[in-house]
């Protein structure tokens, strides 16, 4: 068997060597070199195309390839070997070439010589390109400014399909944009355009970026502005407390810039506050706001707050001031007989409120009222009589009691009460009562003290704690100074107590306004110079706001004028007299070297 098998592998194996080089001769019986595979291969227009190269059937050598005739519209590089029977070369076409095709021929060389020309021919065509395709956002979101200030944010417009995408984009006021508004977009690409937000006013706000073209597309726009200043709350309440006069509120302005800001303030007539404010940066501060002490009913009205491109209003409700109770003086001196005949004095009860008040009255014996309950008018007052009666002498005191809603007042009491008329008049004809000296010329001709009040106690008011602010009295001229916040500041005038007695023998207190009086205003001080005064008087002077009917007295003082001295004094003619005798003594001596002739 295995003798079989060799028998017939040596018939095969030499069957195939004749079929062989059967093969590599032609038909003359003589060796030919392989020829070479011609064919067409198709391309996109502008690549770079590589090109096999081979033989038809194989060979056991190594073959050499040759490029025999080179392409029309491109460049071949340089042959490559792969194996024993291929090649390859990369055809690189023109970029100016619009051909259709192109071709080239290439043999080969063995051993047998060189063969037969093969041609490689090379088809364009043209690429299919993709239609552009425009990607963007739906919205877009600016970061929140001030008015006045710049927001800016980028819109990104891609083409993600091919060609060139083209186009514009527009927008509306506030917003706009900066640098190119038109685009050429290549294939995978991207471009950026610019737009700003530039508000005048605080608020959201919303718009559209339109981007026309080959495509279309609206892109929302939203933005908002934040107010750089801002003030609370919106209605500011003027109160005050209990037994207090002075209403106020507060307004709260806060800064959210990084910059100080400076805030107009404009009030109405009947409100009282600064008119301008510094508010730091970052931060929130308290303005306060009063209302006019000489309005005292409820009322309405409208501060108005502006900083450059920022404005607000706030109202403002002022409440009534409540009642304020307060007599007049702190004492009041009744004199009178014992018996049934009451003596009688007066108290004035002053309510300095915005609001008329009732008011219970009450006092021990031996005093007594007319009436228990009176009414206070807003910012007047009331008299309030009071007996004494006692049949009995003797001093007594009590304490007079004033309260009604929003505050109390209380005034000393004091009664002499003396023996009837016709008892003291026998104590003066009594044998035994003590004869009563007379005045001697030091006693009647003694000198008051400058500053004495020539006002009864019980007739006059008595300054209050302000009565200090009287400062430099002089002879004919004082000057008075006080805090501008005690009170309003416009429309003041000065007035001077007046005493006088009526046909029934009582004392009448009035108030006449002073002529020669300059009121100015010197930082948070009030300052008043009075002139024309009298020397050598004793003043009790007011200072009032407001209209003859309902007045507001801001407070009293008392003070003195220097008296003026004697113009001539033996200090001032010392001089002169001098002077005379020194003439004389001179005329004496000239008269005794000049005798007259006899």
């Amino acid at each position: 068997m295995l003798i079989k098998t060799l028998i017939a592998a040596t018939l095969a194996a030499s069957l195939l060597s004749s079929v062989w080089a059967q093969g590599r001769r032609d038909s003359r019986g003589s060796a030919v070199p392989p020829p070479v595979v011609s064919q067409t291969i198709a391309a996109q227009r502008g690549e770079k195309i590589a090109v096999p190269l081979g033989i038809h059937g194989t060979r056991g050598e190594l073959l050499e390839f040759i490029i025999r005739t080179p392409p029309e519209h491109g460049k071949l590089s340089a042959l490559k070997n792969g194996a024993l029977n291929t090649a390859t070369v990369i055809y690189t076409p023109s970029a100016r070439s619009h051909a259709p095709e192109d071709h080239f021929s290439y043999a080969v060389r063995s051993s047998e010589g060189v063969s037969a020309p093969g041609v490689i021919v090379l088809r364009f065509s043209d690429p299919i390109v993709p239609q552009p395709k425009l990607t963007a956002a739906n919205e877009l979101e600016f970061p929140p400014v001030f008015p006045g200030q710049r927001s800016t944010a980028e819109l990104e417009i891609t083409n993600e399909g091919g060609g060139f995408l083209e186009g514009e984009v527009s927008v509306e006021e506030p917003w706009s944009i900066e640098g190119l508004k038109v685009f050429k977009i290549a294939a995978n690409r991207t471009a950026l355009i610019k737009l700003v937000f530039s508000p005048t006013q605080p608020g959201v706000r919303t718009g559209e970026a339109i981007i026309g073209g080959t495509q279309r597309k609206v892109i929302g726009l939203r933005a908002s502005a934040e107010p750089r200043l801002g003030v609370a709350p919106a209605l500011v309440k003027l109160t005050a407390q209990p037994g207090n006069q002075t209403r106020m509120g507060v307004l709260k302005i806060t800064n959210r810039s990084d910059e100080d800001a400076n805030v107009g303030m404009e009030a109405g007539e009947k409100l009282l506050t600064d008119h301008t404010v510094r508010i730091p940066a970052r931060s929130t501060s308290d303005i306060p706001v009063f209302a006019d002490a000489a309005v005292g009913a409820a009322f309405d009205d409208v501060v108005k707050l502006t900083s450059k491109e920022w404005s607000a209003s706030v109202n403002v409700h002022a409440v009534a001031v409540g009642a304020i109770l307060k007599f007049t003086s702190p004492e009041v001196s009744i004199k009178g007989d014992a018996g049934e005949q009451a003596a009688s004095g007066t108290a004035i009860l002053e309510n300095s409120g915005g609001e008329p008040v009732t008011v219970l009255l009450d006092v021990a014996p031996p005093f007594d009222l007319g009436t228990k309950v009176v009414t206070a008018p807003a910012r007047g007052r009331v008299e309030i009589r009071i007996l004494a009666r006692s049949v009995n002498a003797g001093t007594f005191q009590s304490e007079l009691k004033a309260s009604g809603e929003g505050g109390s007042a209380i005034v000393q009491v004091k009664a002499e009460i003396t023996e009837p008329p016709q008892i003291r008049t026998q104590a003066r004809t009594s044998p035994s009562a003590p004869e009563k000296k007379p005045d001697t010329a030091e006693d009647t001709n003694a000198p008051k003290e400058d500053q004495q009040s020539l006002i009864p106690a019980e007739a006059r008011d008595v300054p209050n704690m302000l009565g200090k602010f009287a400062r430099g009295t002089g002879t004919d001229t004082a000057l008075i100074e006080w805090p501008a916040s005690l009170g309003p500041t416009d429309n003041l005038r000065i007035e001077a107590r007046e005493l006088s007695l009526s046909d029934g023998g009582e004392l009448q207190i009035g108030w006449s306004s002073l002529a020669s009086v300059t009121i100015t205003p010197t930082g948070e001080q009030m300052t008043a110079a009075l002139r024309g005064l009298k020397p050598g008087t004793l003043y009790t002077v007011r200072v009032v706001a407001g209209g003859e009917t309902e007045p507001t007295v801001l407070f009293t003082a008392d003070f003195a004028t220097a008296r003026k001295k004697p113009i001539f004094t033996f200090s001032t003619m010392r001089m002169p007299l001098l002077g005379v005798a020194l003439g004389v003594l001179l005329f004496v001596v000239w008269r005794a070297r000049n005798p007259k002739p006899r």
